[in-house]
């Protein structure tokens, strides 16, 4: 069997940042949510007091990323059409030429709702569902749910949005998501995307509910039967990575960017998060401990992803591992794993990833970025989910 290797993008000293070649921010327009999912990696909730980007901000931002050549926005929260202001950041975005998509639960989308932000421009949403009704109403904390949100994606196919269905699969609802994507099919929605549950925000007490590795493996093989049989031509199935097995080990490792572990975003800044509060993240995994790259109501994007200072904390990090990694053949593709993963897991940022037990080839895989998605038709891998 062939190692797998992977190029390891020079250290940084503390006078250097990464290439900076933004493709795609998720902005977090509020951190307020019609719901408190038992997940939430940004621990939203209705409370009126909780953060959400200040207009002038919102508009200042989609100008500098546009100076900055980035390719797409995402409207995300907490639940953004909960802002009355939303249909003119829309339309701001599409003026400035971005490809928008904006993230919700569903519950909210009436006709007169999307109807606002269709006519300010925005094409695509995406809608979370995590299995039939009594798993979705159990992970979204809401007896009832279920039924709103499929009204919601009815609503959003009729109206002529591409929809892309987002679920998070725990060990509680993983055996009938495959069977969610032939009612999404016949729905009319384009894509269908499955995330790993992820130990972040309200996500770090529910590490338990994380899908086990051969399980998820045949998870996937699932997913790509049911693709095979019920999907259109016209449907997008994805999944995310998580551990990449030894008979995939000959196979071409995505590692720059976005899915390409925390040594990725240094070798090539393509994406950032920008939270409610206007912190700004190279990856979600990390916005719980680490430090932020900076705050855009401080200094505009541009110039805090262009600092070193921003950029010492995640060189520092990428650059040490667990003493348990330095002698593994594959530590040039694995690059140490999450992390995120391991401060969750240890409180330390230098002990194994929880999904190694520090001999991959005894355990027969390796972790890889949980940021990485493959098609389950093609194959094909990329820190994002559609093309620009």
């Amino acid at each position: 069997m062939t190692t797998l290797r992977a190029t390891t993008p020079e250290r940084g000293s503390p006078r250097t940042a990464p290439k900076i070649r933004l493709r795609e921010i998720d902005l977090n327009i509020t951190n307020r949510c019609n719901l408190e999912c038992i997940y939430c990696s940004f621990s939203s909730t209705p409370d009126r007091r909780e953060p959400e980007v200040p207009a002038a901000e919102v508009h200042r931002l989609l100008d500098t990323a546009a100076a900055m050549g980035n390719k797409v926005i995402h409207f995300s929260g907490g639940e953004p059409i909960i802002r009355p202001d939303m249909p003119e950041f829309i339309a701001h975005a599409a003026a400035l030429g971005f490809r928008m998509r904006m993230h919700s639960n569903g519950a909210l989308f009436t006709e007169a709702r999307l109807q606002r932000v269709w006519d300010a421009g925005l094409r695509q949403v995406l809608i979370s569902l995590d299995g039939f009704d009594a798993n979705h109403d159990f992970h979204r904390a809401s007896p009832g749910l279920y039924d709103r949100t499929l009204q919601g994606i009815r609503n959003a196919v009729a109206m002529g949005f591409a929809v892309r269905v987002n679920s998070v699969a725990s060990t509680l609802n993983v055996a009938e998501i495959p069977r969610l994507l032939p009612m999404l099919a016949e729905m009319g929605v384009t894509t269908f995307t499955v995330f790993y549950l992820i130990a972040v925000g309200r996500g770090r007490q529910q590490q338990a509910l994380m899908v086990p590795p051969e399980r998820w493996r045949q998870f996937i093989g699932e997913m790509r039967r049911m693709a095979a049989t019920h999907r259109p031509d016209t449907m997008e199935v994805t999944v995310e990575k998580v551990f990449l097995w030894e008979d995939e080990w000959d196979q071409h490792l995505h590692s720059t960017g976005r899915g390409g572990t925390c040594l990725g975003f240094l070798e090539a800044c393509d994406y950032v998060n920008v939270l409610a509060d206007g912190r700004v993240y190279p990856c979600v995994c990390l916005i719980d401990e680490a430090p932020p790259l900076g705050n855009i109501y401080e200094r505009p994007l541009r110039e805090l992803l262009d600092d070193p200072a921003g950029w010492r904390f995640y060189y520092e990090l990428a650059g040490r591992f667990s003493p348990s990694c330095g002698g593994c053949e594959l530590l040039d593709a694995c690059r140490g794993g999450c992390k995120a993963f391991s401060k969750a897991a240890s409180n330390d940022w230098f002990t194994l990833d929880p999904r190694c037990a520090g001999a991959p080839r005894a355990q027969g895989f390796m972790p890889v970025c949980f940021m990485l998605r493959e098609n389950v038709d093609s194959g094909t891998r990329s820190g994002f989910q559609e093309r620009v």
